[in-house]
């Protein structure tokens, strides 16, 4: 593939994608240089924005693939740290109320890892020039990426991994869904069970 750059208000090329990165590896290139190649159509390109240049670091980004880190991290992170730790509880016996206790914590390490990764792959979809996904796909992941898919043009194992976890977690639910209605009539009763009459008698005698 050929590319063009902008030197002095000048267009010069066509060079190799190995020199365009010799030039920026030696700094004639920059983050905010023009660059152009034929897939761009009619319009030229801040170096940042075509997949040369990290706009973050500034540093040269060896391919134009986008990495596939940040997503499966996003996909699977979160996935395994929740079931993880209600295997460990389960494993342990963990009584109900230090349980919910644990849950608390670990579902907000499951937010952040989450949210971490969800911007780093939009930002690493975005500094290759392309269009990440929508923010509100995040509620959808499925469909996150099934967008991904079609911005990059990679990611099938992504998608059908998503939609794995996805009958996983509707299949587990319902297999679940006696104990868990029991654990809300459980906690319903606690919370309103009435006052033990001894101990309403023992406070008119007091009195």
């Amino acid at each position: 593939m050929e590319w063009f750059y902008e030197n002095n208000g000048q267009q010069t090329g066509p060079v190799s994608r190995e020199e365009i990165l010799r030039l920026i590896m030696q700094q004639r290139i920059r983050p905010e240089t023009l660059v152009w190649t034929s897939t761009f159509g009619d319009s030229w390109r801040p170096a940042s924005s075509a997949g040369l240049v990290s706009p973050l670091t500034g540093l040269v980004r060896p391919s134009a693939e986008i990495s596939e880190h940040w997503a499966w991290a996003l996909l699977v992170g979160p996935w395994i740290m929740g079931r993880v730790t209600l295997y460990i509880m389960d494993w342990r016996h963990v009584a109900e109320a230090d349980r919910m206790n644990t849950m608390s914590v670990v579902s907000l390490l499951v937010l952040g890892l989450f949210f971490t990764a969800f911007f780093m792959d939009r930002n690493s979809i975005r500094e290759t020039g392309a269009t990440p996904p929508g923010f509100w796909w995040w509620l959808f992941l499925p469909g996150y990426f099934w967008r991904r898919r079609q911005v990059t043009g990679r990611g099938r194992s992504l998608l059908v991994v998503s939609l794995v976890l996805l009958v996983f977690n509707i299949g587990d639910t319902l297999s679940r869904w006696p104990e868990i209605q029991q654990q809300v009539k459980h906690g319903h009763h606690v919370t309103s069970a009435p006052q033990d009459p001894a101990e309403g008698d023992g406070e008119q005698e007091n009195l």
